[in-house]
């Protein structure tokens, strides 16, 4: 049985934006113009389109026409890459600002996440990720020291990953990682340029390295305006 005419034409944009016929940023057709190239009624078109704003590729503009929107960051949560390579590699630009960067004595959770004794001193430090200057992603990571002792704050600015690996010369094995809906206090609130009321995805992460030892716990805020999270289920 073939498909619907509305969902062929859907299918037919959504490769013309996959392929860049159709960039971010350019205008479609007219409803007009898209009814002679398809050859179909004016509300065939209309919800080819409508199936294209909702699902967030293309977007409205009152009075001026119909947008390809630009594509949201994608977090691959079944595959262990930095905010850096992770965002670079989708064409898309990466910065971090550090807000806080302190030596702390750490309490029980944080003792228990780390397996290290309560009390023992821990980086924590605060960074807010943003792509192409919009910040998407609070991030609130501990480290041992014992294991960084070296660790700077022009390391954090940049790639976390990139100073384990390349600087210390550490293998990173895998993250586990828990991820659930939040409700956001103030603070992180005014930190991420939301609203309290907004919707906001936290992720839970502890990492470890090829040897066992678990070298980070990490605790990020995504926004979810400019990002997405996917998943593939193999059978």
């Amino acid at each position: 049985m073939s498909k619907p005419r509305y969902l062929q034409i859907a299918d037919t944009l959504i490769e013309k934006i996959s392929n860049g016929e159709l960039s971010a940023g350019s205008i479609l057709p007219t409803e007009g113009e898209l009814q002679k190239e398809f050859d179909v009624s004016r509300v065939t078109i209309r919800k080819a389109m409508q199936l294209l704003v909702d699902k967030d590729l293309l977007f409205r503009q009152r009075g001026s026409g119909t947008y390809v929107k630009a594509p949201k960051a994608q977090h691959n949560a079944l595959q262990l890459s930095g905010f850096v390579e992770e965002v670079s590699a989708q064409g898309k630009t990466p910065s971090s600002k550090i807000i806080t960067f302190e030596l702390i004595e750490c309490n029980e959770l944080v003792a228990g996440k780390l397996d290290v004794s309560i009390g023992e001193e821990v980086y924590s430090i605060r960074r807010l990720r943003m792509i192409d200057d919009e910040p998407e992603v609070l991030e609130h990571t501990y480290l041992p020291v014992s294991l960084f002792p070296d660790l700077s704050i022009k390391a954090m600015r940049s790639s976390k990953y990139d100073y384990i690996e390349k600087t210390k010369g550490l293998k990173i094995k895998l993250s586990r990682q828990s991820i659930k809906p939040e409700i956001l206090d103030k603070k992180t609130a005014d930190e991420l340029n939301m609203d309290m009321a907004d919707p906001i995805i936290r992720v839970d992460s502890v990492g470890e390295l090829e040897s066992g030892i678990v070298f980070e716990y990490t605790v990020h805020y995504f926004r979810v305006n400019q990002y997405s999270f996917d998943y593939i289920a193999y059978r």
